[in-house]
């Protein structure tokens, strides 16, 4: 659906009508907002007046129909006797009363399991919509349970029969009747008839007519909202927001691909089985119970329905636990735009004179629009210089950072874009070419805001994609060159937003090779506070990534925002705070590798920035960005699966690598229990042998003096060995730098034109490579097609995918973004023709770990320092934004190369297991006796902690660079089972070791942990904590177990 930009009203701009809004759909305003919330709409009140009238009709048939009239009527068994039945289906053995109606719950519940799990609207898995689905199912089904089988002995209708003078008369049991204490005697209907005797007296309920309403009702509650969508009807329903104020919902045609199958998928099924269960109402009323009887079962049936369905629209604290069918996260009043979440709001509209779009609000839950601050002219800054913008330009009076800068053919940087009108639609877009969360309809809601410049014919789409699960929002954008000259974009910031005058505070990632994500916290003062990457990739030195958060937020209290940007080339992020206080976020492409060409009638696509708001501290904030990404963002198979244990050959053998060092080093692994043996660097090259790092990259054959049988038989020998203890066979892995080429290869002398180079300026070497311009279409063609002929060559399970240098000598700036999109053809090429194959990402370590390439690869090297205490600081500061199941680290030798530091294998294990991909990468002949004999228990902790790690949700209790004593948790999905790590980096004679409080328990809930071995509540774990006993030594860890009892 698509509003035009029209005059607006004063009241436009102030307090919308609602919070919610039927799925993909615009809210608009009503007259109707008179009408209580608690009352039907006119559509919902026509629907249930059928069923008043049904049994009218069928009342009036069975008086005015002579056959029925005339045919004698047991009042006992509240139907026509076989032998005098004036219909077929009058009497009670008619195939659709014994195969339909008696069975009738059943045949509810199968089309209300058919519509939830497959119609689209409710997304993927067990999202929030259907969750709340299958809770108002629940609690119907309750009813009808209490009603009709069981309510703490009989079931209602029975207490109420018996309680209006109703009782049991054995009749034609003799035995029985003479058993009998009272003629009342309590007793079901059930336990009557299987005693001979039928019901007589008091006031018998109408259990079919109860029935049949109450289930066919709570279909059409269920799918009403999806037909009203593809019809294009209006819902008239009413809400109470928190503040008492009453609000509407309308409905407006969905145009979302995926609601144009609503009828198909499982609406046809539940439709058809509520019409049936009309028909079968109709013949009730005609044929069986007296009026009262009927009338009392559809006044009963609707008490349930009332306080399920129509309760909750009128009580806030009952809709957010059962919501409200076809209920998601996004409204529209008139321009007014708000995306809300579980814990969060992002609110922002179009000022009524300038067409701009003007931020609101960007945090904890909000409900209504305040009136903005004015924009008018203040002194010598123009209006639009000191207002709150959505999406910043250049030229016009805002003296900030834009978030969008293009130049036109004639020089101008002038480009007035302008609200036109707005798309609300189910689901998220993929973005054409480029990485970037996923969702279907209920689990994500996305606004597409147009935006026009009519002087140089260019417009732009906004995407707004809200996770209400997640308390995320991702952002994106194009341009479209409408006109008949080039345009160039020099600034594309993906993710911008200004927020008011408030006390900010910015967590920043920094680092270098070997010393990667380490974290600096600093005020957001006035003027900018920048950080990017020119390295031509994400980098060692920076990360698209940071969080701003209030001053006295902490690890799991108070607010904190993070920004990560979906991109693997060079990027740049910025807070500035200008002259009255607004501070602005930009998150985006670097300027510095823009000036990116767009042609007449081409179209510009931004990467995708994703927002998260926390009001439980940076952990929570982290955690919303660990299951995002490993549910919206990785497409792995791999990504919730647990990973293999590995054992890479690089530190064990460097270079010195053939068929006979490696089939021996795979068989020591075989005996420590390794089920993915990777072969890394120094297998290849003919004429250019990869004996060192100046030699060879780029000829991807296996370098026949190493592998005299080729690479398919020596894998072979690798994956004859079975794991320890496993009837599986070892997996073989393999490592390629396939964007690399060293001088010394016959690719670059056949090619040297495919290298990234600037002229005939000098080609600069590091560590002795050059650079193949991956944004060429031969090259990828090139590492396509080499990739895959390694990988038809033999049983290849495992593929480390390095980057060992930034990217040089660019001719043109845009050349980063060119390069990069040609990466992600290539990647998503191998990927998708490779899906069983895990991929690893590898750039000397973490240079090149971003949403980007975890988008197609599940994992990523963290650090090429693999020393126990320095990986502590380095995973922690990973884990602000990337969740650990993406992180791989090894067990490596001490002396450590890089530190000289000794750590005991008990540690280094600690450390590496605490990450998705858990390795070896030492030569385990080398291994001392101690080593050797702690290397089994090392092994079977990992094992067992994988699937924790995989999909449990992370915890940092202590930070190592606060803390000698740092320690971090795991919590298992459902809760049932915790991991605690912790660590004692020296040895203090005082102060004594704090107590470890952990987090993530259910407070009520006992559990036992195996340090102790005592079992206490979570309550007494989380307030009181873990009291680790340490020895009077360096670098010591505990792994500690909590099980739920």
């Amino acid at each position: 659906m698509a509003t035009q930009r029209k005059p607006l009203s004063p009241e436009s701009n102030g307090t919308p009508t609602t919070v919610e809004t039927p799925a993909g759909t615009m809210r608009l305003p009503t007259s109707s907002a008179r009408r209580s919330p608690f009352l039907p709409t006119r559509l919902e009140a026509q629907l249930i007046a059928i069923y008043p009238l049904t049994l009218l009709l069928g009342s009036v048939f069975s008086t005015l129909s002579p056959s029925t009239r005339n045919a004698p009527y047991s009042a006992s068994l509240q139907s026509h006797p076989v032998e005098f039945a004036p219909s077929y289906f009058a009497q009670k053995k008619n195939v659709f009363n014994v195969y339909f109606v008696k069975v009738g719950w059943l045949w509810t519940t199968l089309a209300f399991a058919v519509f939830v799990v497959f119609h689209p609207s409710f997304g993927q898995g067990a999202s929030t919509r259907r969750l709340r689905a299958f809770l108002r199912y629940s609690l119907v089904t309750m009813w009808w349970y209490f009603l009709t089988q069981w309510f703490f002995g009989p079931p209602l209708i029975d207490r109420g029969f018996r309680f209006t003078g109703g009782q049991c008369e054995l009749l034609r049991n003799e035995d029985a009747r003479d058993d009998m204490s009272t003629p009342r005697e309590y007793i079901t209907a059930a336990t009557c008839k299987a005693v001979g005797g039928t019901w007589k007296g008091g006031h018998d309920i109408s259990g079919h007519v109860f029935l049949l309403i109450l289930g066919s009702s709570l279909l059409w509650l269920e799918f009403l909202p999806a037909l009203t969508r593809v019809e294009g009807l209006r819902d008239g329903r009413l809400i109470t927001l928190p503040d008492g104020k009453v609000a509407s919902v309308a409905v407006e045609k969905d145009l979302a691909k995926a609601e144009g199958e609503a009828t198909a998928r499982g609406v046809k099924f539940a439709l058809g089985v509520a019409a049936l269960m009309w028909w079968m109402l109709l013949m009730t009323a005609a044929y069986f119970h007296t009026w009262f009887e009927k009338f009392t079962g559809l006044l009963v049936a609707f008490a349930g329905l009332w306080t399920v369905y129509f309760l909750p629209r009128g009580v806030p604290q009952a809709r957010a636990w059962l919501g409200m069918p076809g209920i998601v996260a996004v409204t529209a009043s008139g321009t007014n735009f708000t995306l809300t979440a579980d814990g969060m709001s992002y609110l922002f509209h179009v000022d009524t004179q300038s067409g701009d779009l003007i931020s609101d609000h960007f945090g904890g839950p909000a409900t209504d629009f305040t009136p903005p601050a004015s924009i008018s002219s203040s002194g010598w800054v123009a209006g639009v210089g000191n207002a709150r913008r959505e999406f910043p330009d250049i030229g016009r009076g805002d003296f900030r950072l834009p978030a969008i800068h293009i130049q036109h053919a004639d020089g101008d940087t002038v480009t007035a874009l302008e609200y036109q009108s707005h798309d609300i639609s189910q689901g998220k877009p993929t973005l054409p070419g480029l990485p970037a969360t996923y969702g279907e309809a209920g689990d994500v809601t996305t606004v597409t805001v147009h935006l026009y410049d009519n002087v140089s014919d260019v417009s732009a789409a906004l995407l707004y994609s809200i996770f209400p699960k997640y308390n995320a929002i991702a952002r994106s954008f194009t341009i479209t060159n409408n006109g008949t000259a080039n345009i160039s974009i020099e600034r594309a910031a993906s993710f911008s937003t200004d927020f008011p005058n408030v006390e900010l505070e910015m967590i920043e990632p920094y680092g270098d090779w070997s010393h990667e994500f380490q974290t600096v916290r600093r005020p957001i003062d006035f003027g900018e506070t920048t950080f990017r990457s020119t390295a031509g990739y994400s980098s060692h030195l920076h990360n698209p990534f940071f969080s701003l958060v209030s001053p006295t937020t902490t690890e799991s209290t108070g607010e904190a925002w993070g920004f990560s940007l979906i991109w693997t080339g060079s990027f740049a992020a910025t807070a500035q705070r200008f002259s009255n206080g607004y501070v602005r976020v930009l998150m985006g492409l670097n300027p510095i590798h823009a000036s990116i060409p767009v042609g007449p009638g081409e179209t510009f696509q931004s990467p995708e920035a994703v927002g998260v708001y926390s009001s439980e501290g940076v952990g929570g904030m982290s955690r919303s960005f660990h299951d995002l990404y490993r549910n919206h963002l990785s497409r792995s198979k791999f990504t919730n699966q647990t990973r293999p244990i590995l054992l890479n050959s690089w530190e064990g053998l460097q270079f010195d690598i053939n068929e006979t060092s490696l089939v021996k080093l795979a068989g020591e692994a075989e005996q420590l229990g390794v089920q993915l043996f990777v072969m890394d660097d120094g297998w290849f090259g003919s004429k250019y042998p990869r004996d060192n790092d100046s030699f060879g990259l780029g000829d991807w054959t296996p370098n026949p003096a190493k592998f005299p049988n080729g690479l398919g038989p020596f894998v072979d020998q690798i994956t004859d060995y079975k794991v320890l203890n496993e009837s599986k066979p070892m997996q073989f892995g393999i490592w390629v730098e396939p964007e690399m080429v060293d001088p010394n290869s016959t690719l670059y002398h056949e090619h040297p034109d495919w290298v990234l180079h600037a002229g005939k300026h000098q080609r600069t070497l590091t560590r002795n490579q050059l650079v193949l311009n991956v944004g060429l279409p031969e090259v990828q063609e090139f590492i396509i097609n080499s990739v895959s002929n390694i990988l038809d060559s033999g049983n290849i399970s495992y593929v480390k995918w390095d980057n060992n240098r930034g990217i040089h000598e660019m001719a043109h700036p845009s050349d980063d973004y060119k390069y990069i999109l040609g990466l992600y053809r290539v990647i998503d090429n191998l990927t998708t023709s490779y899906p069983n194959v895990l991929f690893e990402g590898c750039a000397s370590g973490g240079g090149r770990f971003d949403p980007g390439l975890l988008h197609y690869w599940p994992q990523s090297w963290t650090s090429d320092n693999t020393d126990g205490s320095d990986r502590l600081t380095i995973q922690m500061g990973t884990s602000l934004v990337y969740p650990p199941s993406a992180m791989g680290c090894h067990v490596s030798a001490v002396p450590n190369g890089l530190t000289n530091r000794n750590i005991s294998i008990e540690y280094r294990g600690h450390v590496a297991m605490m990450c998705g991909s858990f390795g070896l990468e030492l030569n385990p002949s080398e291994l001392s006796a101690e080593e050797a004999s702690a290397v089994p228990s090392i092994m079977a902790a990992a094992k067992e902690v994988n699937p924790v790690v995989i999909s449990g949700d992370y915890y940092r209790i202590a930070h190592p660079a606060q803390s000698n004593w740092p320690a971090f948790q795991f919590v298992s999905p459902d809760g049932a089972r915790s991991v605690v790590f912790a660590f004692q980096q020296a040895m203090k004679i005082k102060p004594a070791a704090p107590p470890v409080r952990l987090q993530g328990l259910d407070p009520k809930a006992r559990y036992t942990n195996d340090l102790d071995n005592g079992t206490y509540s979570g309550a007494t774990y989380m307030n009181g904590g873990i009291n680790v006993m340490w020895e009077p030594m360096d670098y010591q860890s505990k792994l500690i177990w909590l099980e739920r009892v």
